[in-house]
């Protein structure tokens, strides 16, 4: 190849067409999966769905691009209905983006597809060894033989026919219950002293005294979690779930869920109970249907900040958690 031939003279050249060629795979798999999606897109979209509304200079500052291009691209994309613009809560003077909802139920099931893509790029780039010149020459003719974009296919159809895993606490599997729940904290609330002091030492702080975490797993991806804290002999709090943003909406939560409360009756528990926020109105909801009931006020002595709803598991509790909700309509937002 000629380029290869040129040594580091070429590596800017060879860079972009890399570059180039990667946005064309991602953009096919894309398609063929009825997906109306432009890889160019992903840095803006993917960071508003991470960390929730922020300015054209946020954003640009966080992902390397400039204002102008960064702009730019938000005012097309406001255009295609992706994402809305408005006045910053805290600061009228200042304007954010955010996802509208269609885009960000879109966003919820491109998990496994963007997973896909990981995993066919990383293993092109496994593949490369010797030197930087050497890795990108078997790069580019794995991306010229199609094998990259084969990849991909295999991967994703793979994870669609991969079943959701619930697993035991494993300490390897550490970071993403940090990773998981940081991510929901830090776009709706923020990561209180009672949240770090338990992603620093699960061990200690969840499973010691008698609690449990589970792991939600696709293909030995972690994509979900969720911990029973032991409160005292019998009592257990529903805590720190979360799945991974790309894979909601698609029964991960439930399924965590639904195995939190079986370890809770094979730990013979008499009380579970959970705190969470009037403004999670999905999550109020499956919590509902799964035989969660409305308490009228927050759990005395909450530890959590952001807590502003109490809620008691009741195994007959699906008719009661109507009724309570008629007899205690939550008002706070």
């Amino acid at each position: 190849m000629f380029l290869h031939q040129q040594g580091e003279l070429a590596l800017s050249s060879r860079f972009k067409a890399i570059s180039e060629s990667l946005y064309s795979i991602a953009n096919a798999a894309y398609r063929a999966n009825g997906v109306a999606f432009d890889a160019h897109w992903f840095p803006v979209l993917r960071y508003l769905q991470v960390k929730g509304p922020a300015s054209v200079t946020e954003i640009a500052s966080a992902i390397g691009q400039t204002h102008p291009g960064v702009s730019q691209l938000a005012a097309k994309l406001r255009a295609a209905g992706w994402i809305t613009r408005r006045t910053d809560r805290k600061d009228a003077r200042r304007g954010v983006l955010e996802l509208s909802p269609d885009a960000e139920r879109t966003l919820d099931r491109l998990g496994p597809l963007w997973c896909a893509i990981r995993r066919g790029a990383g293993s092109a780039a496994a593949r490369g060894k010797g030197s930087l010149l050497d890795t990108l020459a078997a790069f580019e003719r794995d991306i010229a033989s199609g094998r990259i974009a084969d990849d991909i296919a295999s991967q994703h159809a793979r994870l669609r026919n991969s079943p959701v895993e619930i697993r035991p606490y494993e300490a390897r599997w550490a970071p993403h219950f940090e990773r998981i729940n940081a991510e929901w904290l830090r776009r709706h609330f923020s990561v209180e002293a009672v949240d770090e002091a338990m992603f620093a030492d699960p061990q200690t702080r969840v499973l010691d005294p008698g609690g449990a975490i589970l792991f939600a797993l696709i293909d030995g991806e972690v994509i979900g979690t969720c911990a029973l804290l032991k409160e005292a002999p019998g009592v257990y709090e529903l805590s720190k779930m979360g799945v991974e943003s790309g894979y909601r909406n698609s029964g991960v939560g439930r399924k965590l869920l639904a195995a939190a409360i079986a370890e809770f009756g094979r730990r013979r528990g008499k009380t579970l109970f959970l705190e969470s926020n009037s403004k999670l109105k999905p999550a109020l909801m499956m919590y509902e249907s799964a035989g969660f009931v409305h308490q009228p006020a927050p759990k005395p002595g909450s530890h959590y900040a952001r807590s502003d709803v109490y809620m008691i598991y009741a195994k007959k509790g699906v008719a009661k958690a109507k009724a309570a909700r008629a007899k205690h309509p939550r008002t706070r937002q």
